[in-house]
């Protein structure tokens, strides 16, 4: 408390006259959602905050501030962007907060969608949740290596007083080993002060991942680039830009927490979120996350399916249905309602797309079907039940 108190008295000298600089320069953005917190310019990253939330239980709501709030500007790769279906670490660490730091933050950037997973190309908004501060700066596929060029730019385009870095998953697995990694992500702090010599980091640590089909752990780089970040990044602290580590791979386990082995869960959204949390906590940036929350489903539904009719005299069954977004199969399940099956039986594999045909049916009989949604190992809700009944033959 001393410390940050201390540090607070020194820059609030400093914030009238960053409030006028900044009111020049923060671009007009949209407001999304109901955490979309209040438009204005902010204070120094370290004085803002610090206080305002200190002492604070975990998850206890704190009262808005009339500080003007901080701006925070999420960078990340794929883990960050993340993709249709999804609710988002970003929504998680939002949504935290709301609860224990309101009005004292907002979420900057030049991006609000995710990744459609299913048609391969960004600009979906088909969030399980979208009501939320989305703005951020992460691309699928992005890494230290491209954005280092790059990043002075985006800080520039996006005036904030934090970064939350989640970059270099990419790297470790394409381009580079994990100390000339480090080099990067020291590099990209570099640049971004050349813009901002006041920022401050918050960078996460690599998650491990695991091949999606035969469950072998892969990212070897990844546990010795965190032993690397841990150990420099406290020293690539300057006295007016702090560097600190976010544990986001604490409790990680890529065969539990990741749907596709790479790419988090709800679960595994809500670890990354901790981690990020409990940094900002430590910087007097609401308080710490506490418990996670017992396991949350995908909250994928599927959508009820059509009877396409078939010839005269076929008895089998071709069924369609719309998409589920960030569904990549599903499962058909069918219930024989004429012999009073007491519940649904999974049709044999899985499919890909939006149409399933049957084997033949005993005609006369009247049967129920419906499909389950599938993202990756993430199973959804069922669709409602769809009745046929086949024709007699004549």
């Amino acid at each position: 408390m001393g410390r940050t108190a201390g540090r607070t008295s020194r820059l609030r000298g400093r914030a009238a006259h960053r409030v006028q600089t900044a009111s020049r320069v923060q671009p007009e953005r949209r407001a999304t959602g109901r955490t979309r917190l209040a438009r204005a310019v902010p204070l120094a990253a370290a004085a803002l905050l610090a206080g305002c939330s200190a002492g604070a239980a975990p998850g206890r709501p704190v009262a808005a501030s009339a500080q003007p709030p901080l701006r925070i500007l999420i960078i990340g790769d794929s883990i960050t962007h993340e993709s249709a279906g999804d609710y988002t670490w970003r929504y998680r660490l939002a949504q935290h907060l709301e609860r224990t730091a309101r009005g004292q933050v907002d979420f900057v950037g030049d991006h609000d969608d995710i990744w459609d997973n299913v048609a391969d190309k960004s600009g979906s908004y088909d969030y399980a949740d979208p009501d939320f501060d989305r703005q951020h700066h992460a691309r699928w596929g992005d890494s230290l290596r491209n954005e280092v060029p790059h990043i002075a730019d985006a800080a520039r385009a996006n005036p904030a007083d934090v970064m939350l870095v989640a970059l270099g998953a990419n790297d470790l697995a394409y381009f580079t080993q994990p100390p000339d990694t480090a080099v990067l992500m020291r590099q990209l702090i570099d640049n971004v002060r050349q813009v901002n010599p006041n920022m401050t980091f918050v960078v996460a640590h690599v998650l491990t991942r695991a091949d999606f089909n035969d469950d072998s752990m892969n990212l070897p780089g990844a546990p010795p680039f965190n032993a690397i970040l841990d150990a420099q990044a406290p020293g690539w602290s300057t006295p007016t830009s702090k560097v600190v580590v976010a544990r986001t791979d604490l409790g990680w386990n890529p065969l539990r927490d990741a749907w596709d082995g790479s790419h988090p869960t709800p679960d595994g959204e809500e670890i990354i979120a901790r981690g990020f949390a409990d940094a900002l906590a430590g910087l007097g940036i609401g308080a710490d996350y506490g418990p996670l929350p017992a396991h949350i489903p995908w909250p994928g539904i599927g959508r009820a399916p059509v009877v396409v009719p078939a010839a005269a005299g076929d008895t089998r069954v071709t069924l369609t249905w719309p998409a589920t977004p960030g569904a990549t199969q599903f499962i058909v399940e069918r219930q024989v309602v004429t012999w009073h099956e007491p519940g649904f039986t999974a049709a044999p594999g899985s499919v890909a797309g939006y149409t399933w045909t049957s084997d033949p049916l005993v005609p006369g009989v009247t049967v129920a079907y419906r499909v389950v949604p599938m993202k990756g190992r993430m199973a959804g809700s069922p669709s409602p039940a769809t009745t046929y009944t086949v024709a007699p033959l004549r």
